[in-house]
């Protein structure tokens, strides 16, 4: 594993503190691999109440993560004995005597190596380090355990430190929930520790989702959960439809002229973030000069038959989803009109799922525009060989030009 192609600091970071490797490995397990960092605390009941596993070396046996390590320990330097393969960061606290020597040695292990304060401690205590240190981890509860309230006051500390180092990479441990993430989002800081706000959820991969979306947005006052259903202005537009399209072929053709033309009457184009049509839909919106929405599914490992975020598709805002069908699922969950372009089996699944799902909720079912006269052909067949109920062809729209797209989107108002 390449350490120095990670993220050292995504935006959320989950942490796990726990006496037992086991548990480690149960809640690793519950968030699935989607978080591309996790951090663990190794605490060792001198420095500060509660214990842990004080095994470092046992993280390794993680192969597939990359972990960073917080040592809430009165005797950092004992475990730095030798480099732990998949740990890429590791902090320790400006409250122990021996910080300098612990970032040199970090330093030598090849780590990106931090230095953690507790609230009490005056930042003044950090200048003393700011030439070693790769960053600066705040806490923002007491420290030892998980639960503890969120400490307000740390947030002007950070707004300090960051007038005064404001290139030094800032995150934040400890008491961050949903109600106060807005708050630390707008001190800029680089990463959020967040620990049993998303292991001790119910379902902890969904909650680690919805609040790396929390710092997608890109207005902090409008910060809200990934399946909330709240009315909207402008209407939102689905671009479904083949990701193998190249820039020369129609198909791609036909759905940047359609976004373009939709874009530039107000309509919020809304994609799955691949290549081909969802590349061209983006496109589309930005020669309009509008924006574009992308619903994505970052696998944990890559997928052979799975086109991915596209290199192309360079969108403004991203909601991420669980897995493929979820992404399916919250793009049309998101979006008042579905438009579907000549694609392969992914594009079939999506037109299958949007068409049944406009048909079980009839009267208010959503438009679906099928874009190109072959459709015609392919919906005769279906009629003919499968068992279609009277009237379910009818919410198909089947249309040949922007024009016929636009004209229909607007009669829908």
């Amino acid at each position: 594993m390449n350490k120095t192609a990670q993220n050292f600091f995504p935006k959320i970071i989950p942490t796990i503190l726990e006496p037992d490797i086991a548990e480690v490995e149960r809640k690793l397990s519950l968030l699935a691999g989607d978080a591309p960092l996790v951090q663990i605390d190794i605490v060792d009941g001198q420095f500060v109440e509660g214990k842990t596993f004080l095994e470092i070396e046992k993280i390794s046996m993680f192969s597939e993560q990359f972990f960073e390590v917080d040592l809430m320990v009165e005797n950092p330097m004992d475990y730095l004995k030798q480099a732990i393969p998949n740990v890429i960061k590791i902090c320790a606290h400006i409250e122990n005597n021996d910080i300098k020597e612990f970032l040199s040695r970090a330093h030598e292990l090849k780590y990106v190596a931090g230095v953690a304060i507790n609230p009490e401690t005056p930042l003044e205590a950090l200048d003393k380090v700011m030439d070693a240190a790769d960053y600066v981890q705040f806490l923002s509860v007491k420290p030892g355990g998980q639960g503890h309230p969120f400490l307000p006051e740390v947030l002007t500390k950070i707004t300090q430190f960051k007038k005064k180092y404001p290139e030094m990479p800032v995150q934040v441990d400890g008491g961050i929930k949903e109600q106060n993430i807005k708050q630390l989002l707008q001190t800029g800081i680089d990463s959020a520790v967040i620990g049993s706000a998303i292991v001790r959820d119910t379902n902890p991969r969904q909650k680690y989702l919805e609040f790396t979306n929390m710092t997608k947005t890109t207005d902090a006052n409008q910060i809200s959960s990934l399946y909330d259903v709240k009315p909207i202005l402008a209407k939102k537009i689905a671009f479904l439809g083949g990701a193998s399209w190249q820039s020369t072929d129609q198909p791609y053709k036909d759905a940047f002229e359609v976004a373009k033309v939709l874009a530039a009457n107000n309509y919020e184009v809304v994609n799955g973030g691949g290549p081909g049509v969802m590349e061209a839909a983006t496109k589309g919106a930005h020669a309009a000069g509008k924006r574009a929405l992308a619903i994505t599914y970052h696998p944990n490992k890559p997928k052979r038959h799975y086109e991915g975020v596209g290199k192309g598709n360079d969108f403004d805002e991203e909601i991420l989803t669980l897995d493929y069908f979820d992404r399916t699922k919250v793009m049309l969950q998101n979006a008042d009109v579905h438009i579907v372009f000549k694609g392969s089996i992914g594009t079939l699944s999506e037109f299958g799922m949007t068409w049944v799902s406009s048909w079980i909720h009839e009267p208010n079912s959503k438009t679906i525009v099928l874009y190109g006269a072959f459709w015609n052909k392919l919906l005769d067949t279906i009629e003919e060989t499968m068992l279609i109920p009277a009237g379910e062809r009818d919410i198909l729209k089947v249309c040949t030009t922007p024009q016929e797209v636009l004209d229909i989107i607007k009669s829908l108002s």
